[in-house]
């Protein structure tokens, strides 16, 4: 049992950052931009309907916040540095 566990374990430690940094990828997309994107709809929408301004407000400081995360996120993995 213990050489299956420790075996289990030397694999993960391979896996893990190849899986890892897609799915920070991933996230980095979806969890932010796209829920920006949505709550600023969602509150021009309710704006419309008499609603206070302060959601379409929050929506779009959410949403700006997100891109600029985002934006950083991509530039450090475009500027790899590469080693000599």
């Amino acid at each position: 049992m213990d050489a299956l566990l420790t075996r289990f374990v030397a694999r993960t430690d391979v896996l893990f950052p190849k899986i890892a940094r897609p799915v920070g990828i991933l996230l980095d997309l979806v969890g932010g931009p796209v829920i920006g994107a949505l709550l600023f709809s969602e509150g021009i929408k309710t704006y419309r309907d008499g609603g206070s301004a302060g959601w379409p407000i929050a929506g779009s400081a959410l949403l700006l916040i997100n891109l600029r995360v985002a934006w950083r996120r991509f530039s450090r993995l475009r500027k790899r540095v590469t080693s000599p």
